[in-house]
């Protein structure tokens, strides 16, 4: 018998690839009776741009709302498809190292699912440089959804 899961993350940024990714990450955590954590990173921009420094802050509040919005329409989604527990989290920081190294759930994650690729065009050419470096620094399993058919 295969392997049993009971904490799935799944990297989501709103592409088609961490879609794909979600929706699959809900039929694992249906099937395990896992609980399902579902992570959006707003990457941070750093100090590069000066005088822009205090409308990024409003711009990046607004991306935050915008994507807490986005994850309460993911958790009914999960639950409505029979996913018992479901946690969301939107957070700040650089997307690679969060998904690699999370730790905002109280017992480990097991099982991460992530997209081929995400929004970066560059990416999409290759397996992007987030899911790179989440499979090879990630002490958990993971499940790199493809878009190709």
């Amino acid at each position: 018998m295969g392997e049993s899961y009971k904490n799935i993350l799944v990297a989501v940024d709103g592409s088609d690839q961490s879609e794909k990714a979600f929706q699959e990450a809900i039929k694992i955590a249906k099937r395990n009776d896992a609980a399902l954590h579902v992570l959006s990173v707003i990457e941070e921009m750093g100090n590069y741009f000066g005088e822009l420094t205090m409308s990024m802050g409003t711009l990046m509040e607004d991306l935050r709302t915008r994507e807490e919005e986005e994850m309460k329409e993911r958790e009914s989604k999960a639950l409505e498809q029979g996913v018992s527990q479901v946690f969301t989290y939107v957070m700040y920081g650089y997307p690679k190292t969060l998904i690699a190294d999370f730790t905002e759930s109280k017992e480990p994650i097991d099982l991460i699912v992530i997209g081929r690729t995400g929004l970066n065009g560059f990416e999409r050419l290759m397996v992007g440089s987030t899911t790179s470096y989440v499979v090879n620094h990630t002490k958990a399993n993971v499940l790199v959804v493809n878009n190709v058919v």
